[in-house]
């Protein structure tokens, strides 16, 4: 596991279970690269945190936890669910949003 925080992830907002969180920008990245576990922060006044888990979709490589950076590119709404999109240059990654867990 990396932790890392992406600044130009922080503030950014997702949609999951009827709320809305917004992200702080720390992260962890799990395994081979292949699940982001992002903070965030309840849209309401209960001060609920959260860990939203994100996976990758579509490919069989990962970014790499060992020269992660910083590497945010957008959030992405489509029907099939919310994606954090990561750039790295040479290579884009899709990691769907799949579970949360309170904390």
């Amino acid at each position: 596991m990396t932790e890392s925080h992406w600044e130009d992830l922080r503030g950014r907002t997702v949609r999951y279970r009827d709320r809305t969180w917004e992200l702080t920008g720390d992260l962890e990245v799990h395994d081979t690269g292949e699940l982001l576990a992002i903070d965030g922060q309840g849209d309401d006044d209960t001060g609920v945190n959260a860990t939203l888990y994100f996976g990758l979709q579509g490919s069989s490589e990962s970014i790499n936890p060992g020269n992660l950076g910083e590497h945010f590119d957008r959030i992405e709404r489509t029907p099939d669910g919310q994606f954090i999109v990561v750039n790295t240059g040479p290579r884009t990654y899709r990691y769907r949003l799949h579970r949360l867990e309170q904390t």
